[in-house]
């Protein structure tokens, strides 16, 4: 990373580490709905637990990555101009989401699989969080596109005060209590299902995103300060670890102050990986993972098709005897190409022409030099819309 008047520019292209990043997310989101053959084999299920335990927390963890690279999209622009472009944002954001999310709203229409009326006026109005669908996983995706219209809101009225960083950051630490405390209320009056899908009690997990964001763009000396903590870095992702793994089977409590732990540690998580991958991002683990991230939105979009041929496997599997320790890997590795290779090829079909077009037709004016023009459309290109 270079530095400009104090203020850090991305580098050309995407981020390794950011794609390691998201990769790791979707893997877990996959794990998770994915169907399994039940072995009996204590091993597997040791094979299984942090899927079937955590996949949830693939969610926190996109939550995270959306708040810190979206709201660095504006910060950045912000911290060299001082003002906010909330119509180009938008519409860029538009672009990036949208065609991918109606292709799969239309393939379901065409295909018949899920009943018009239980997925199609609520997510062609993004409010699926709110009054469910059948296409599950999409409740994340409403979250997200609540917090694009509300982020430039927000930090259009703090431009107006001129706030700076410190006071940015006040602001929205103060935002994140009020979330917490709210989200608190609700787990405590048993809306278990309103912790967990609203717009408004989960913000903090992106809000708290914006703010390791406002550290990295208007604050690099503490970034670099923090960044060069590794020690605590590390010991922060392992009081993480520990509370995945003792803390979330209490739903109550995961949900109550949970979310907001998780995404500090989600914070140490990336600022780790963004500077401290080293001689891991040429291992073929780091170099998989990433590749999975830059599809990742794609693969969350359509990855439950993977789970009707996983079913055939199990039915078939059975039908023919195959003993259970056999089928287990072939319909898990089943589910996982399946997943990617339609994230793939929708993403390559869809996704990539719809932003090679925005770029053509709304290019990113953030940057007042060519070169800074060029990082920050690829900066943007690297932000996935998907949690």
């Amino acid at each position: 990373m270079k530095l400009l008047h104090g203020v850090r520019l991305p580098m050309k292209g995407r981020s390794v580490e950011l794609d390691f990043v998201r990769g790791i997310a979707i893997f877990v989101v996959m794990g998770y709905h994915f169907h399994t053959v039940r072995t009996g084999h204590p091993w597997v299920r040791v094979l299984e637990y942090p899927l079937k335990s955590f996949g949830h927390e693939g969610v926190n963890l996109f939550f995270t990555l959306s708040g810190f690279l979206v709201g660095g999209l504006l910060l950045r622009q912000y911290s060299q101009t001082g003002r906010i472009g909330a119509r180009r944002f938008v519409v860029r954001r538009i672009f990036k989401i949208w065609p991918a999310y109606y292709a799969l709203i239309f393939f379901h229409l065409l295909a018949g699989r899920h009943r018009p009326d239980t997925f199609l006026w609520q997510n062609l109005t993004h409010m699926q969080n709110y009054f469910g669908t059948s296409i599950a996983q999409t409740w994340s995706l409403a979250v997200e596109e609540h917090f694009y219209l509300f982020l430039p809101a927000l930090l259009i009225l703090l431009a107006h005060f001129r706030l700076r960083a410190n006071a940015l950051i006040g602001v929205m630490v103060g935002l994140c209590a009020i979330v917490l405390g709210a989200r608190c209320v609700a787990v405590s009056h048993g809306d278990l299902v309103g912790a967990f899908n609203y717009t408004q009690y989960r913000m903090d997990s992106l809000l708290i995103g914006v703010i390791l964001a406002t550290v990295y763009w208007m604050k690099p000396e503490l970034w670099r300060t923090l960044v060069a903590k590794k020690r605590w870095l590390l010991g922060a992702v392992g009081l993480l670890l520990a509370w995945l793994l003792f803390a979330t089977p209490d739903v109550a409590l995961d949900e109550s102050v949970g979310y907001t732990i998780q995404a500090v540690g989600f914070c140490a998580l990336i600022m780790l990986i963004l500077e401290h991958s080293g001689s891991l991002r040429t291992t073929w683990l780091y170099r998989g993972l990433a590749w999975l991230g830059v599809y990742s939105y794609g693969i969350y979009l359509w990855h439950s098709l993977a789970l009707a041929p996983a079913d055939y496997l199990i039915h078939k599997s059975n039908a023919l005897g195959v003993p259970p320790l056999a089928a287990w890997p072939v319909v898990i590795v089943a589910q996982f190409v399946i997943a990617a290779a339609l994230g793939y090829l929708t993403t390559r079909a869809v996704e990539f022409p719809f932003l090679r077009l925005r770029d053509t037709m709304f290019p990113d004016r953030r940057g007042a030099l060519s070169a800074e023009r060029s990082n920050a459309t690829a900066a943007d290109n690297n932000v996935e819309g998907v949690a």
